[in-house]
Order: structure tokens, then sequence, then C-alpha cells
């Protein structure tokens, strides 16, 4: 019994990091036998795999029919956004407070990465990872650690960040906002904080939108016409 729930476990944290990276991407079939023949696993922890990936809706069974990756939830994603916009601009505000000339070392050696990055070969990944690492830094700061969870755990959310990096590659703006952030927290300047955080934070939206040419629609459900 361990041995299959570990099989399981397993193909369940492999789907779901190639779900989330979007290596597999919205509305791809996924085969039961092709997953038991890559995971040389039988049917049984293959199913229950697929099962708690549906629980947290990147994955749509419908019975008889098809099993493929869930669509991203376009509606879902802009709720985070504009929850994270608030969460985030009260605690920026308070970091701001805090922020002494270690701190502020901290955010400008996470860019320089980013920049040195640009420079280079690189894999979108690791720009998202140095990108989570920039903002996660005000909530560990203030001790807020947990609220940063929650909002990482938003699969859609997740989703569409990924899109805008994996896909538009608009590494450059994101480091420019990046440095315009870091500057306000150098100047102690509070004034703007929530503007400039709504601007970055629906930057992908916005990129998405104006650069796709409409390519990216069919990866959305839930979505106002036009607004992709």
């Amino acid at each position: 019994m361990a041995g299959k729930v570990d099989t399981a476990q397993y193909i369940f944290d492999t789907l779901k990091d190639e779900i989330l990276s979007l290596e597999l991407k919205p509305s791809d079939e996924i085969s039961e036998a092709d997953l038991c023949k890559r995971f040389d696993a039988s049917r049984t922890p293959v199913r229950t795999a697929i099962q708690r990936l549906s629980d947290i809706d990147l994955v749509e069974i419908a019975p008889y029919q098809y099993t493929r990756v869930s669509l991203i939830d376009y509606s879902c994603a802009k709720q985070m956004i504009f929850m994270r916009i608030v969460m985030e601009s009260r605690i920026l505000s308070d970091f701001i407070d805090k922020a002494d000339e270690f701190l502020i070392e901290d955010l400008d050696h996470i860019i320089r990465k980013q920049d040195i990055l640009l420079k280079g070969s690189f894999v979108a990944e690791d720009f998202y990872k140095l990108d989570t690492a920039f903002h996660s830094t005000f909530f560990r700061v203030m001790d807020a650690l947990e609220i940063w969870r929650l909002m990482q755990e938003s699969v859609h959310y997740t989703r569409l960040r990924m899109l805008d990096i994996v896909e538009v590659r608009d590494f450059l703006t994101i480091v420019e906002e990046h440095k315009e952030i870091l500057n306000m927290v150098r100047e102690k300047r509070k004034d703007g904080i929530s503007t400039l955080l709504s601007a970055h934070l629906n930057g992908g939206l916005i990129r998405i939108k104006e650069r796709s040419g409409g390519r990216y629609e069919k990866y959305f459900r839930n979505y106002k016409e036009g607004e992709i």
C-alpha cells in the first residue's frame, strides 16, 4: 500500500509541476495509458494522481470522453491580482518603514541577478524564481509569509504569471518595474505605492492581451470578450 501511495504522490507532484510551468498547456489531453507507461505504474496510482489534480482544478475529467489540463480561470486570476495589490500595497508600505541598508541590498542583489540572466541564456523558470524572491522579501520581513503562501496557492494565478513569463517573455519591463519599486523603498516614498503595484501586477494580463494576437484566448475560461 505504501508503495502505491508513494507512486501516486510522485505522479501527482510531477504532473502538477508540469502544468504550473505550462510544460503541459491548458486543454492538453492526458492519457492514462501513456502515464502508466511513462511512470511504469498501474492504473490505480495514475487515477489517484489525476483525481487529486482534478480536486485542485488543474485537470478536467469527463468520464468516457476525455481527461485534459484545465483552462486558466480568468476571473479567479483577476480576483487574485486584485487581492494581491491590496495586500502587497499595505505590506510594502510597512516594509518601507523597516527597510535598512541590508534589506535594500538584498533586493538590489536579486535585481542584479535578474540583469545577469537577461545578458545570457536562461530558462524562464529561473526568472520566475527571482521574481518570486523579490516580492516575497516584503512578506518575509513583515512576518506575513502565510499570506504570501496563500496567494501562491492559486493555481490559476500561478499559471497566468507563467504564461506571461514563459510565452510573452517581456523580462526587461518586469525588471525595470522592480527597479522602480526598489527606488521607492530607498527613498522611503509611499505615495503611489498602490498605483505602481497595480500597473506591475496587472502587467501580465495587459501584455498577454496586447502581444498575443488572440492566440492565448483558448487557454482561458470565464473571461470577458475582448479582455484578453
